[in-house]
């Protein structure tokens, strides 16, 4: 607190997720900032919530940009990462931004690095006890000769965010089903200097997937436990997920604390498993030291992990969240419809069984009615592609490059 007012915020990248933090900030009495990372959707800058929104000059250099608007622009604010640029940014620069004044979010800067590295997080679950599948590291084609796992299996970048700063992909990774596949995928993506990681696949269907998400202290004692499970995502089978459902999982929430706590993680965290369908057992998939797009899910279900993060850094009350609901779901609806219509033609899922998964009360992923323009910009920009000629669609897809298209 500085004469009454509370201290701002400042919030790193982010898209939905930002929007729900700035909003709960700002219900707070708390002013808010957000730092655009070149890549993210311009969702808040629309927001009542947002009190200024920075975009970068130069989009290959936004995290200096970031560091002299903080030095010059900004009075002292606690930094929220809300993207992975984000994190990467607090983990490398937490002396130099404590030196200005400000207050980074909790958390220790190996521990958040290793977590930016697919690889690495991989290495540290399984010498922590928890189950994840085996991966390679491949910075050359020749690196595949290395699998000692059958095709098919999955491909993903090591770091995910550098990766889409030179690539355009909608998809987490893709499923090769040979050696000659996987060659064709990561050939133009290593010219491009960028390690990928082929990865053991995790068989079972896509409502396996379950998230834990806490809180840890500087002594690593966690503040809340928050378990759901994701029914479906787009594209399917290795996509982000297009319907969430809150539900507690007391073996979801013991792994994710083991490895939350092994790997030294502090603060915000996020786990990600995979329950196998060979031997029943949850694997990781990955974990995110930062807000993730269901923020909004999570604080409608009973949970403010941005009330939490923040008044942990300026020594507020923790706001007590020892249960929440259960049962709330969270619906992406385009791209639930989308991966609908794929799991159904492949006799995953039927039309029946889809809309029975609906019949929960909904968490708003950007509709607020003490502030609604962003959901309306959302909701016009979406009427206006409908009404687009088909060739001018085509031209702006063709604009962007995804090296995961040659899959099918």
């Amino acid at each position: 607190m500085t004469d009454g007012a509370r201290i701002p915020a400042v919030l790193l990248g982010g898209a939905v997720n930002a929007l729900s933090v700035a909003r709960s900030l700002w219900h707070s009495g708390v002013a808010v900032d957000v730092l655009a990372d070149g890549r993210s959707n311009a969702i808040a800058p629309h927001s009542r919530a947002c009190r200024r929104y920075v975009r970068p000059s130069d989009t290959s250099a936004f995290a200096e940009e970031w560091m002299t608007w903080l030095q010059n622009e900004s009075s002292p604010a606690v930094l929220l990462p809300c993207s992975d640029e984000g994190v990467e940014f607090v983990a490398r620069r937490r002396a130099a931004l404590e030196a200005m004044g400000h207050l980074p979010v909790e958390g220790d800067g190996e521990a958040l690095l290793a977590m930016l590295d697919k690889a690495r997080a991989y290495e540290l679950a399984r010498a922590l006890g928890v189950p994840a599948p085996r991966t390679v590291t491949v910075t050359a084609l020749s690196d595949l000769g290395e699998l000692d796992f059958p095709y098919p299996c999955g491909i993903k970048p090591v770091h995910s965010h550098r990766f889409a700063q030179d690539f355009h992909a909608d998809a987490k990774g893709v499923t090769v089903s040979s050696r000659d596949h996987a060659r064709q995928i990561l050939e133009p993506i290593l010219d491009a200097g960028h390690p990928m990681l082929v990865t053991e696949y995790v068989p079972g269907p896509d409502d396996q997937y379950r998230s834990y998400y806490t809180y840890l202290d500087h002594e690593g004692e966690p503040l809340v436990h928050f378990t759901k499970r994701k029914l479906r995502q787009y594209p399917t089978h290795f996509g982000l997920g297009s319907y969430h459902l809150t539900e507690w999982n007391p073996e979801v929430a013991e792994l994710g604390l083991r490895f939350a706590r092994g790997a030294g993680l502090r603060g915000l965290v996020n786990v990600e498993f995979k329950r196998d369908a060979r031997d029943g057992l949850l694997k990781l998939i990955e974990c995110n030291p930062r807000f993730t797009a269901a923020n909004e899910q999570v604080r409608a279900a009973g949970i403010d992990f941005a009330l939490i993060a923040y008044n942990a850094r300026v020594g507020g009350p923790i706001p007590a969240a020892s249960s929440f609901r259960d049962g709330l779901g969270l619906w992406l609806v385009v791209d639930d419809v989308r991966a609908f219509r794929h799991y159904r033609e492949h006799g995953e899922l039927t039309t029946r069984a889809w809309l029975k998964t609906l019949i929960h009360r909904q968490a708003p992923l950007l509709f607020s009615w003490s502030d609604p323009k962003p959901s309306l910009v959302v909701w016009l920009g979406r009427a206006r592609a409908l009404v687009r000629k088909p060739f001018r669609r085509s031209q702006l897809e063709s604009a962007s490059v995804d090296p995961f298209a040659v899959a099918g």
